[in-house]
């Protein structure tokens, strides 16, 4: 293989791998972020004294804050961290800053190749939408059903 040809095959090897990783790389770098669940095809909001979740037809910008041990802080407009306790998911104030939180407010982004799975660190359940509308419509299940109520995009 002459130098030309080596060089153009290393070349398309690394844009490749390239793709390849930022596929599979956090769904934000440190930013804002929505969170639109893959069966309403509404976005993931809170209430702004804190407690329960709902999804909504309109964008609601969350913070994604990266951990040093790549889990996620995910923090509302009010400040209140994304919180998984047993099968509740609610936001409550919090230490919002990277290592601020405890494992309840830490979650893991899961890219399935379709979307993402939030995965609270503490209980190990995933964020999942019930399919009814209002505050409470968002939980933590236990079992990975691998579906379009615990995708998020």
């Amino acid at each position: 293989m002459n130098k030309a040809r080596m060089l153009k095959a290393l070349a398309a090897t690394a844009m490749v791998s390239a793709l390849t990783l930022g596929l599979a790389g956090p769904a934000s770098a440190d930013g804002s972020v929505t969170w639109k669940n893959g069966k309403t095809s509404w976005y993931l909001g809170s209430q702004p004294n804190g407690g329960g979740l709902t999804t909504m037809n309109y964008y609601w910008h969350w913070q994604d804050i990266q951990n040093s041990d790549g889990t996620w802080n995910e923090v509302d407009q009010f400040g209140h961290c994304l919180t998984g306790y047993g099968s509740q998911a609610y936001t409550e104030t919090c230490n919002s800053g990277r290592d601020g939180t405890n494992a309840y407010q830490r979650w893991r982004e899961i890219n399935t190749g379709s979307g993402w799975k939030l995965q609270n660190v503490q209980s190990g359940g995933f964020l999942d939408e019930s399919g009814n509308t209002g505050y409470g419509s968002v939980y933590v299940n236990s079992i990975d059903w691998n579906n379009q109520n615990q995708r998020w995009y």
